[in-house]
């Protein structure tokens, strides 16, 4: 699957050079500061797992779809990790110590419309190209996306000395993340040989999951904090 390896290596190191990864990645700005981000990943963290739920379709028995669920079921449970990790982290802990009324006001406000857009979109386009091949593209770029994310907060929270101790945020993910990658779809694919319409069709829907993702990197990073900060709690 060349033709879908060079799309997602094309808009990879394109969102890598994003406001929010170059941001991540800036050594001269406080590493506390460029972790002040992560309460506005909420929505996509927890609706993450209705994005793989859409994917889904026991009915299938396919090797092809069976793949996707195997992917799924790998992937369900990480909004976990995030919750967990949030508790390590001050932005975390503050945000765990808001109020339920001003904590969910902040998830669904304007300002976070980009973040809920990402998961309603995701859910959309699993929901409208239902066959495992277009699921296979749709969970490849979604891992893409993901990768060039993980890739500076693992360097971030190892500057922290917290890449072992965190789950979502640190290595545990990132191994994750990397093996995922090193199976790359082709393998996955083995055999199928999709047509035209396909093809034209895969290559349209990562550019749709990368768009979406990168309206949301930039919601994330105009959600940083620019003032001085706190230092995390003993």
């Amino acid at each position: 699957m060349d033709f879908l390896d060079d799309i997602l290596d094309l808009r990879s190191a394109r969102l890598r050079q994003s406001a929010l990864c170059s941001f991540m990645a800036d050594r001269s700005v406080d590493p506390h500061q460029r972790l002040s981000f992560i309460p506005a990943m909420m929505f996509f963290t927890m609706g993450f797992k209705d994005i793989l739920a859409a994917l889904r379709d026991n009915s299938d028995k396919s090797p092809l779809q069976l793949s996707v669920h195997r992917h799924c079921d790998e992937d369900g449970f990480h909004w976990l990790w995030y919750l967990e990790d949030l508790d390590a982290i001050d932005h975390g802990r503050r945000l765990l110590q808001l109020p339920a009324a001003q904590a969910l006001t902040d998830v669904w406000s304007l300002e976070n419309h980009a973040t809920r857009e990402a998961v309603y979109h995701a859910i959309h386009l699993a929901k409208t190209w239902r066959t495992p091949f277009y699921r296979m593209v749709l969970i490849e770029a979604l891992d893409a996306t993901f990768n060039c994310f993980n890739e500076p907060m693992v360097a971030l929270v190892d500057e922290l000395g917290l890449v072992e101790r965190l789950h979502y945020f640190g290595q545990f993910h990132h191994r994750v993340g990397r093996r995922r990658a090193s199976e790359r779809l082709g393998a996955t694919l083995a055999g199928y040989q999709p047509c035209a319409d396909e093809r034209t069709t895969a290559i349209f829907l990562v550019n749709q999951v990368f768009d979406a993702f990168k309206r949301m990197f930039d919601c994330w990073y105009a959600a940083r904090l620019t003032s001085d900060l706190l230092r995390p709690a003993a």
